[in-house]
């Protein structure tokens, strides 16, 4: 018995459609992470005068010891980068409606597909 053409183009379009909702998750918690890594770079170097200088070096010192544990995305340039991200996008909530909208309508339009 052949294959009918629907069934191979349906599964295809399933599984295509899984791999694409999959990619879009594993990046929405890929951005999660590094907002929260720079919330809470931020918190450490806003604690109180007497913390400012290590507030300065703190960076260079967590890329070091992080670097021990995860050998990539951890370098002071990408510690930098998530810290400025936490300050550029300091609402969470407004970020996660924003991506919550992505995901709807990436659903919509994959299920209209099928």
């Amino acid at each position: 018995m052949p294959l009918s053409n629907t069934l191979v183009k349906d599964i295809r379009q399933i599984v295509e459609a899984a791999r694409a909702q999959a990619y879009l998750s594993v990046n929405a918690m890929q951005i999660m992470s590094y907002w929260k890594i720079g919330q809470r770079i931020v918190e450490e170097e806003q604690q109180g005068e007497d913390r400012a200088e290590y507030g300065a070096n703190l960076i260079e010192l967590l890329a070091a010891e992080l670097s021990k544990d995860y050998p990539a995305g951890f370098r002071a340039r990408e510690l930098r980068n998530y810290r400025q991200f936490y300050l550029y996008f300091s609402d969470l909530e407004i970020w996660r409606a924003r991506a919550k909208s992505h995901l709807d309508a990436f659903s919509l339009y994959a299920s209209r597909k099928r």
